[in-house]
């Protein structure tokens, strides 16, 4: 049996398009900032030991720093992400539209006839 065309498809895949698109930046802010966040422990404790106790009462401000500029990053990383699967959802119903305005099997979606 040949696969038949479901318009409703492309209706739901732009949906979950959006939904995904509705919380990737908090995720991408939330990744970036917990990567940054280890790594700067790390390399701040390796500094420490290396440098001396003059160095550890930096050690916090640094860590916060570094953890906010990663967190900065993640937002920017999300928003372009966000933005990408909008830019495809948005084609995926522009498709959909067109084949509702053009196909006479499904013309529900048409404008009526001007008078």
């Amino acid at each position: 049996m040949p696969t038949s065309y479901d318009p409703q498809i492309l209706q739901d895949y732009a949906d979950d398009l959006y939904k995904q698109a509705r919380y990737i930046v908090i995720r991408t802010a939330l990744k970036y900032g917990l990567i940054v966040f280890l790594v700067s422990i790390l390399g701040c404790f390796i500094m420490a030991r290396l440098a001396g106790p003059e160095v550890s009462d930096a050690v916090p401000a640094i860590v916060i720093f570094l953890t906010l500029v990663g967190i900065a990053a993640g937002v920017d990383a999300g928003r372009r992400e966000a933005f990408s699967l909008k830019l495809q959802a948005q084609e995926l119903l522009c498709q959909r539209q067109i084949e509702r305005n053009t196909n006479p099997h499904t013309n529900e979606g048409a404008p009526g006839p001007s008078v």
